[in-house]
């Protein structure tokens, strides 16, 4: 996969965008970030960077950190998911956006997993 650090911000900045005007992501993440939104968004590119070009910048909990929103519902993933993989076909063509969201379906999984699933809530097909 062909992609810079600044597509990876351009990917960030836009999904973030898209998430605050989304009506019930957008007051989930105000809540939390309310005046923190730029450094919020430093952390993100640092994650993206290390998840998609391998550059060991972002260091942190990301499982510590969704577990402790009180209001996050199992559903919030697919919704994070569908505004997710939606801003990254309008930026990429395929053979970018498409391991891009493989990668993010994968981090969503994982979270999902981490907060809701036990052996009797196995992950929803949509996690697939």
């Amino acid at each position: 996969m062909e992609i810079s650090p600044r597509e990876i911000g351009l990917l960030v900045d836009r999904f973030y965008a898209e998430i605050r005007t989304h009506p019930r992501l957008g007051p989930l993440f105000e809540e939390r970030l309310a005046g923190r939104w730029d450094p919020h968004l430093e952390r993100m590119n640092l994650f993206w960077r290390s998840v998609l070009l391998y550059s060991g910048e972002y260091s942190g909990q990301p499982v510590v950190k969704h577990n402790a929103l009180p209001d996050l519902r199992e559903d919030d993933f697919r919704l994070w998911l569908e505004l997710f993989e939606t801003t990254t076909a309008n930026l990429f063509a395929p053979p970018t956006a498409v391991p891009i969201v493989v990668i993010a379906r994968r981090i969503a999984r994982s979270l999902w997993l981490a907060r809701f699933g036990t052996p009797f809530n196995k992950a929803p097909e949509w996690l697939e």
